[in-house]
């Protein structure tokens, strides 16, 4: 009922000049930013009708228009048949990285440096038996090197370790390089220990795991001795049992993680004069090449998926064009009132009265295939 339009330079009405309905708080109807005056609410529904007259209409061609009922029946079936490889290929791309992969790559520059910094780790020596004679009653280790030598202390700790049956047991046992002050430059650098028992007997043996310390290694996966008794490898009596570390790097979300797993190498065999000495020994040391280097990856990324998906847009729009022509001709659609086609009497392609005794003429435009 009241309208007024601030475009301009006129201003909005003062109060006295309101109607006395819309003096006391009521909202003044403006229809700001727009030249005709007309509301948003009104564009918006001249819009909606404008969309519905255009589907009418749309809806009308499609009653009487075989050519365009056809487009519109390929159309459909291949705009569901692309959504359905969209939602394959969408479901493969969170399906392929719900777990991390990772893939092994080679870091010249990055090896090259760990040459230089290759610690060796914590390595922790316990007995296999709680019984008095096989107690380790001493333990002397040293690192080895090219033009390099190193004598450690050992630790004494005490260490739970789990049986075959579940159950832990606490043993005394003894650690060494704790501080991982101890640097190796190539696979040549290695840790020797000499174990001496309480007595030899069948069931007491040695056996060593290796771990990090936190605050040397705060990355490296393994960081206190594991209670798993499959983490741990045996020492053998009378013999030199060599053990090596395959060492990997996991670099995950931008962080390098180190993990060694203990192989075992060789087992020599002591002759009659080293029988006299202690009663086993090891040795640690890195495997050829240090370390192996695996990085996080994706198998099948966002961009392949679009790639992927893309590509089928493009084949599923030339069989669109191809269905059409195919079809088109085979049904014999032309366009409404352009004639041609296969009509009963054949006119628009042969001229029955033509003198020339019905040579063919040239075919009027819009005929069966020239509409296609």
């Amino acid at each position: 009922k009241h309208c007024w339009c601030l475009a301009g330079d006129r201003e909005a009405p003062t109060k006295e000049e309101l109607p006395a309905e819309l003096r006391d708080g009521a909202r003044v109807p403006t229809t700001l930013g727009h030249p005709s005056g007309e509301s948003v609410s009104e564009r918006e529904k001249d819009m909606s009708t404008m969309v519905m007259d255009y589907v009418r209409d749309f809806m009308e061609d499609v009653k009487h228009d075989r050519a365009l009922q056809l487009k519109t029946f390929i159309t459909v079936v291949l705009s569901i048949t692309g959504f359905s490889l969209f939602c394959v290929e969408d479901a493969r791309l969170h399906k392929a990285n719900d777990v991390v992969h990772f893939t092994q790559v080679w870091d010249g520059k990055g090896e090259r440096k760990a040459h230089k910094e290759e610690r060796f780790p914590v390595i922790s020596i316990c007995p296999t038996t709680s019984d008095f004679e096989g107690q380790i009653k001493t333990l002397t280790c040293s690192g080895y090197g090219p033009n390099s030598f190193r004598s450690f202390t050992p630790q004494k700790q005490q260490i739970e370790i789990g049986t075959i049956s579940s159950a832990t047991e606490l043993f005394d046992c003894f650690t060494v390089n704790e501080a991982q002050d101890y640097v190796g430059t190539n696979s040549s650098f290695f840790i020797k220990c000499d174990i001496t028992f309480n007595e030899v007997v069948n069931q007491g043996q040695a056996r060593i795991t290796t771990w990090a310390n936190h605050d040397v290694w705060p990355h490296a996966i393994i960081q206190e001795p594991i209670a798993n008794t499959y983490r741990w490898k045996t020492v053998m009596h009378k013999r030199t049992t060599e053990f090596y570390m395959r060492v990997k790097k996991y670099d995950f979300k931008g962080q390098g993680h180190w993990f060694a797993n203990l192989e075992y190498g060789q087992q020599l065999l002591w002759n009659s004069t080293q029988d006299q000495g202690p009663h086993s020994s090891f040795t640690l040391g890195h495997e050829f090449g240090m370390y192996e280097e695996w990085k996080e990856g994706k198998l099948y990324t966002t961009n392949m998926m679009l790639g992927t998906v893309g590509g089928m847009a493009f084949l599923l729009s030339c069989l669109n064009i191809v269905a059409f022509a195919f079809f088109a001709g085979l049904l014999q659609i032309d366009r409404p009132g352009a004639g041609g086609g296969y009509g009963g009497s054949g006119s628009a392609m042969y001229g029955a009265s033509d003198p020339t005794g019905g040579i063919p003429q040239s075919a009027p435009a819009g005929g069966s295939y020239g509409s296609i």
